[in-house]
């Protein structure tokens, strides 16, 4: 079965309680690169919508905008669940 972009359902909750049970967990740097990406892709998104020739979903870019930043709290909460073996 194939979900289109109107029905995709975003993770972030499902991230974070993850991340907050410990069942979700990443060392330092590579929580750190995912972070880096996510806020490089959350300063881009809102440069789409500060543009304004932009013509795209902005509904969605907003959603998505505002569902980013649970995945960078998901991400900075398992680093501290990590212990290395």
């Amino acid at each position: 079965m194939t979900v289109s972009q109107d029905q995709e359902h975003f993770a972030g909750d499902v991230l974070l309680s993850l991340a907050r049970n410990g069942r979700l967990v990443l060392d330092a740097d590579e929580a750190e690169a995912r972070i880096t990406d996510l806020r490089r892709t959350l300063a881009f998104g809102y440069a789409l919508l500060a543009d304004p020739d932009y013509t795209g979903p902005e509904g969605r870019l907003r959603e998505i905008l505002d569902e980013l930043p649970k995945y960078v709290e998901a991400f900075q909460q398992a680093t501290k669940s990590f212990t290395p073996r």
